[in-house]
């Protein structure tokens, strides 16, 4: 029960963590890339050092999705759309719009949902393993904003696969150091050149999802962006339009 409380939450989480950082991209959705090449080797200082410099931080973003769910029982990957609004002080809002309404908040120590009948449900942070989990998201995500890979390296083993001249995009791979951590999200893999456009999670069983991102704009939030992330809000923002 513990790991399948962690492995939910983690998996909740996860997808909220690089959304302010993707970028414009255009990926088959039937990709199935092979990564036991990135894998095999450790990544160097001087690779990290790298990669650093080819990410910038920023302070709030808000774009498009679409994560494609791979199944094993299924022979077609399930399709989910929406957008997302990431602020580093008020945290992530993930909206899925398709194929059904769904809604995360993620801020500091609380996790809000709101399902297609619009209604809410508020978790707080929660002891052991799921609060380290919360905290562990968080980190990674302010850490790939900053550009700091030194942060990602005390929680995670980071492998890489560097850009060059005939192929301009990167590959990050990163395994969870926590055991438990480890078995509910074995192996994670980020891909972008200039930023992140993608994040592929892999489970315990095999299965994996891969987030596309797109449309991204980096500009200072409007009211209506803040409003969302607290609901009650919104609702009152949108009986004044």
């Amino acid at each position: 029960m513990r790991l399948m409380q962690l492995k939910r939450a983690c998996q909740r989480l996860i997808l909220l963590t690089t959304l302010l950082v993707a970028s414009s991209a255009s990926f088959g959705a039937d990709s199935q890339t092979d990564f036991t090449a990135l894998f095999s080797q450790q990544a160097s200082s001087s690779e990290l050092e790298q990669l650093t410099q080819r990410l910038s931080p920023s302070p709030q973003a808000k774009g498009l999705f679409t994560q494609y769910r791979y199944l094993k029982v299924l022979k077609k990957p399930l399709v989910s759309h929406g957008n997302f609004v990431f602020s580093k002080q008020l945290g992530i809002v993930w909206q899925q719009q398709s194929p059904f309404s769904s809604t995360l908040i993620l801020q500091a120590g609380r996790l809000t949902q709101i399902d297609s009948q619009g209604q809410i449900q508020v978790t707080a942070q929660q002891p052991a393993s799921a609060s380290q989990l919360s905290q562990l998201m968080p980190t990674l995500l302010n850490a790939l904003l900053s550009g700091d890979l030194q942060t990602l390296q005390q929680h995670f083993k980071l492998s890489i696969h560097s850009a060059s001249n005939s192929n301009p995009q990167w590959q990050l791979g990163l395994i969870p150091i926590d055991p438990m951590v480890q078995k509910a999200m074995p192996r994670l893999v980020l891909t972008g050149e200039q930023k992140i456009q993608t994040l592929t999670l892999f489970s315990d069983n095999q299965d994996r999802s891969r987030i596309e991102f797109s449309k991204l704009v980096e500009l200072p939030l409007t009211a209506q962006d803040k409003a969302r992330f607290s609901p009650a809000m919104a609702d009152q923002l949108r009986e004044t339009q």
